[in-house]
């Protein structure tokens, strides 16, 4: 009966269930939805500090390259001018002397000296890679690396980088110096590749026949690290990826592939 005991309890025992159930499903959603809340506040926190770690890497490479610029710009001017003064003036005291050629050794060091001056500021800031792009400063940075180590560097290119931006082209630059650099210096190399193939994407191939290294253990090996770490805030920055692998049983081949 609709008024008995027994459907009163029974009355009462479904709309406990049937609240129970509400709240067990709200207390759920709940859940789900704070859960949800807080992942989102995690990825915002992590897209935060991922664009200030970018940030800070494009300044500290900018202001790296300014300094670069600079310490250039000092080099092939101050310096480089006022060797060349000296340069001139000794060639003139010599004219007027017994033996003209008294000053020669004198003139030869000065000479190697303007060189080595104009070798460091190209390296410091390639004018070539502003004038001419990315192809025929590569092509340069091997030529100058043959001429002061005498190890065989040999560079090809495939494609065009007219739709690259000067920035990515100088950070590519960078990367293939390093990359040279850390070959003749320390992996031993008497010989060394250097490809450039670009299509739809970038792709920059160094190899040597050295004795290979293994990059983490070279991190922690003071003074040899930086060069390793601007390497991986490049490779970040352009949003390209690295691979080192052995080459020929004993060298290494690096191979960065960048989007256009």
């Amino acid at each position: 009966m609709a008024g008995s005991p027994e459907y009163q309890v029974a009355l009462l025992v479904a709309i406990g269930t049937v609240g129970m159930v509400f709240l067990t499903v709200a207390i759920i959603s709940f859940m789900i939805f704070y859960q949800k809340k807080m992942l989102q506040e995690q990825v915002n926190r992590q897209r935060v500090e991922l664009e200030h770690q970018t940030k800070v890497m494009e300044a500290v490479l900018e202001s790296q390259e300014l300094e670069r610029k600079r310490v250039a710009a000092d080099l092939h001017d101050s310096i480089g001018g006022m060797l060349s003064a000296i340069r001139m003036g000794i060639t003139t005291m010599s004219r007027q002397l017994p033996d003209p050629l008294a000053f020669e050794p004198q003139k030869k060091m000065l000479d190697d000296t303007i060189g080595s001056v104009r070798a460091i500021s190209r390296e410091l800031m390639p004018s070539t890679l502003e004038r001419f792009g990315l192809v025929h400063a590569l092509r340069e940075l091997c030529d100058q690396v043959h001429t002061t180590s005498l190890l065989p560097v040999n560079f090809h290119a495939h494609g065009e980088v007219d739709n690259i931006l000067p920035g990515r082209q100088l950070m590519i630059f960078r990367i293939a110096q390093e990359l040279v650099t850390n070959a003749v210096k320390h992996a031993r190399a008497t010989a060394i590749q250097m490809h450039l193939d670009i299509t739809d994407q970038l792709v920059l191939k160094v190899e040597d026949n050295g004795i290979g290294f293994d990059p983490e253990s070279l991190k922690h090996t003071p003074g040899r690290g930086l060069g390793l770490f601007n390497i991986e805030n490049r490779v970040h920055l352009l949003g390209a990826k690295m691979e080192y692998t052995q080459f020929n049983s004993h060298g290494t081949r690096i191979i960065l592939t960048a989007p256009l």
